[in-house]
């Protein structure tokens, strides 16, 4: 075993609370609704939420509200001109303009279906003309991809019943994508944009049509959508609330319906699988068709109205446990004797991360590459096909930033990783693979998968 040190030191120490839901006592709050949406402001640091449909009587909303930092207020706002009544739709931040972007949905009736779409200025909603447009629809998913500058939307249904089109909005028009591989046609999905890895997830949905309820995991990075099949896994379901913490690095799900019950359990994904997390006795009463955002001033995801046993306008928000986590990602290359493992330890500041690989068979040795991508290395985009020491069809995962060769021992290969009492190094991510090889002479048998450390408190 030997210690590898490839961070900076500052000693700072910050306390680790559990997850939790609490229920907020907001002062006049909205009145209650379903399938209304909500994003954040970033200008002015607040939650906005526009429409929804209400219930007695049945009426679909044309207000819009704002939640204020810490999060306990809750103001009607009257933008200048009409603003269509609509239900069923979805908001995101445009993280470059500041905006927030909507798109279609029910309106300006019940029925009704629209496909315009419109941007929240701060003050203003302003409808945005653009050359090229999806399908009138509702229910579809929708993430702003930051790292590409676009809006990608997928599925919903229109007048045709569920789709599986891919849509990327630029600022300026509306372009359909073309995948290799795509989900299943679907509609009440969740799908969140993880900053941290420059992917685009999506989860679970129902095709109405079809009677199909899906517990499925996609990643979409930009060029096509690839099926993620995790160890752990939320149920089939739908309906239910999903946001990306990214103070936290993870996005969290909670809700739903499983077509025979709503569902009360907390999921969090890093990447490779989904975990529950304990959240106390204290479980929301929204569950189903809430409007959420994540608020990043506060760090806590926020969730408002929606349907539990009835319709509600109750106010939520949960804030995360801030532990780090290891994860796996990619796939692996076997040897001869089976996949390479790969485990490792929970990676906080002030900790050592023990990462292990074994079934090595007879292979000694091992090259551990460690890295702060799995994106590019050196300009090179990865995954980087190995095809250079002769191992063709097996890909690089991690950015070769530092490695170390390690030699085993009882086919197994520990290595250790010092990670300093540094508190800006809180969710952050070091990547790693191993390399397999044996001597002499030098011959390259296989890899592990890569290894996410997401680093905590």
């Amino acid at each position: 075993m030997r210690s590898t040190q490839v961070l900076p030191l500052l000693t700072v120490l910050a306390a680790s609370l559990p997850a939790q839901w609490q229920e907020i006592t907001s002062l006049a709050p909205p009145g209650q609704r379903r399938a209304a949406a909500m994003a954040y402001h970033p200008g002015t640091a607040r939650l906005i939420m526009y429409g929804g449909l209400a219930s007695t009587p049945s009426q679909v909303l044309n207000d819009t509200w704002a939640l204020g930092a810490p999060g306990t207020t809750w103001g009607q706002l009257t933008p200048p001109g009409s603003t269509p009544p609509r239900w069923g739709h979805q908001m995101v931040t445009n993280t470059t303009t500041g905006t927030i972007l909507t798109f279609g949905g029910r309106s300006p009736n019940i029925n009704g279906l629209a496909n315009d779409t419109m941007e929240w200025t701060g003050t203003s909603w302003v409808n945005v003309p653009t050359p090229n447009a999806p399908s009138p629809r509702f229910l579809y998913g929708m993430a702003y991809d930051s790292n590409r500058d676009v809006a990608v939307l997928f599925g919903g249904r229109d007048n045709s019943g569920a789709n599986n089109e891919t849509w990327e909005f630029n600022g300026i028009t509306w372009n359909q994508v073309t995948t290799f591989n795509a989900p299943a046609p679907r509609e009440e999905m969740g799908m969140v944009f993880d900053a941290s890895r420059n992917r685009t997830i999506l989860f679970g949905g129902c095709d109405e049509g079809s009677a199909t309820i899906y517990g499925d995991t996609w990643e979409y990075n930009g060029n096509d959508w690839i099926e993620v099949t995790p160890a752990n896994s939320p149920t089939a379901r739908f309906r239910g609330m999903m946001e990306y913490d990214s103070n936290r690095s993870r996005t969290v799900y909670f809700g739903g319906f499983d077509g025979t019950q709503q569902q009360t359990q907390t999921f969090e994904y890093a990447g490779d699988q989904w975990e529950q997390i304990p959240t106390g006795i204290t479980v929301p009463t929204t569950l189903t068709e809430m409007a959420s955002a994540y608020n990043p001033t506060n760090g806590t995801v926020t969730m408002f109205a929606g349907y539990g046993t009835s319709f509600n306008n109750d106010t939520w928000a949960y804030t995360g446990d801030a532990s780090g986590i290891f994860t796996l990602y990619g796939t692996g290359c076997d040897t001869s004797v089976g996949p390479v493992g790969l485990s490792g330890t929970v990676p906080n500041i002030g900790s050592t991360l023990t990462l292990t690989y074994d079934n090595l068979g007879n292979s000694p040795a091992v090259i551990v590459v460690f890295g702060l991508s799995d994106d590019e290395w050196n300009g090179l985009p990865l995954p980087l096909d190995l095809g250079i020491i002769s191992l063709s069809g097996c890909n690089l995962l991690a950015s070769a930033d530092v490695f170390e060769v390690m030699f085993a021992q009882s086919s197994m290969v520990t290595v250790d990783l010092t990670i300093p009492l540094n508190s800006s190094l809180v969710n952050k991510s070091v990547y790693s693979q191993g390399i397999v090889f044996t001597l002499p002479p030098l011959t390259f048998e296989g890899t592990s998968r890569g290894g996410r450390a997401l680093i905590g408190q």
